[in-house]
C-alpha cells in the first residue's frame, strides 16, 4: 500500500548506514514501527521486528517465537519482514530476547526495528532510571510524543505521571506545554536518555488533533535550534 508520506524521507533515516531502529516516548511507537516496515519492504528490505520490552501480539503476523534463527530466515524469505521475539501466553504480548540474541538476529535481515520503551498508549513520558531499553546494536533512536498531550494535565496524559511532574518541577494537574515538550525530548533525563553517539530523532504524532499546525511547527523549529532533526504527521492519516 502507497502511502502520501514516506517516513523514512520524513525522518531523514538513512537505514543503509545506520540499519537498526529502537523507537522510545509515549504512544504510537507500534504504528510507526509498522509504517516503517511498509516502506523498507516496498524498498525492497528484509526487516525485522522486535522489542526489548513488551509489544502488543499480532497473531496474523509473521512470528519467530524466541527469535529462531531458522524460521526467521524462513519468513524472510517468503515474507519479506518477520516479529523475533518471546511470546507471554498469560498477556499475549510478544516480549524481550536477549542482546546477544538481537545481534545473531541483525546479521539476517537489511533493517531491523526495535521497540525499546513501553507507554501503555499515553501521548508522552519521561522515563524511570531502567528506562527506556535500548539494544546495545542500536544505531538510531527515534521518541515518539503524541500532540495530544498539549494543554492537557500530566495526571490525564503522562505515563510515568510522577515522573514527569518532578521532571517538569510542575503539579500533577498543570497542563503539558510546547516547552516541555521540547523539554522532554532533549533532556538526557528524558527522551534522550542513553541515546549517547547514536542518530537522534523526534516524531510528534497525533498532529490531525490540532486545530492549528502552529504548535506542532514550533516544537520542531525549537527542537531543530537544539540541533534536533524533528518532524510532525499523523499515522492515522498518513
Amino acid at each position: 500500500m502507497k502511502h502520501q508520506v514516506d517516513f523514512l524521507e520524513l525522518l531523514q533515516i538513512d537505514y543503509e548506514k545506520y540499519p537498526v531502529i529502537a523507537v522510545v516516548g509515549g504512544g504510537g511507537k507500534t504504528s510507526l514501527i509498522y509504517r516503517l516496515t511498509d516502506e523498507l519492504i516496498d524498498k525492497g528490505k528484509r526487516v525485522i521486528i522486535t522489542t526489548t520490552t513488551h509489544m502488543a501480539g499480532e497473531s496474523e503476523l509473521p512470528f519467530a517465537r524466541g527469535g529462531d534463527a531458522v524460521r526467521v530466515k524462513e519468513l524472510l524469505d517468503k515474507e519479506r519482514y518477520v516479529i523475533a521475539a518471546e511470546y507471554e501466553e498469560d498477556t499475549g504480548k510478544y516480549a524481550s530476547l536477549t542482546d546477544e540474541k538481537l545481534e545473531e538476529l541483525r546479521e539476517l535481515c537489511d533493517v531491523m526495528l526495535v521497540e525499546a520503551d513501553g507507554a501503555k498508549h499515553h501521548p508522552v513520558k519521561v522515563p524511570e532510571k531502567w528506562e527506556p531499553v535500548i539494544p546495545r546494536c542500536a544505531d538510531i533512536v527515534i521518541s515518539v510524543i503524541g500532540l495530544d498531550c498539549l494543554g492537557q494535565p500530566i495526571s490525564q496524559s503522562a505515563y510515568r505521571m510522577e515522573r514527569t511532574s518532578e521532571f517538569l518541577r510542575k503539579s500533577l494537574e498543570a497542563p503539558i506545554t510546547e516547552e516541555d515538550i521540547v523539554k522532554i525530548a532533549t533532556s538526557i533525563c528524558g527522551l534522550f536518555k542513553d541515546v549517547e553517539e547514536r542518530v537522534y530523532r523526534v516524531y510528534l504524532n497525533k498532529s490531525d488533533i490540532l486545530k492549528e499546525k502552529e504548535p506542532a511547527e514550533h516544537i520542531v523549529e525549537e527542537l531543530e535550534r537544539k540541533n534536533t532533526v524533528a518532524a510532525y504527521g499523523s499515522l492515522l492519516e498518513e
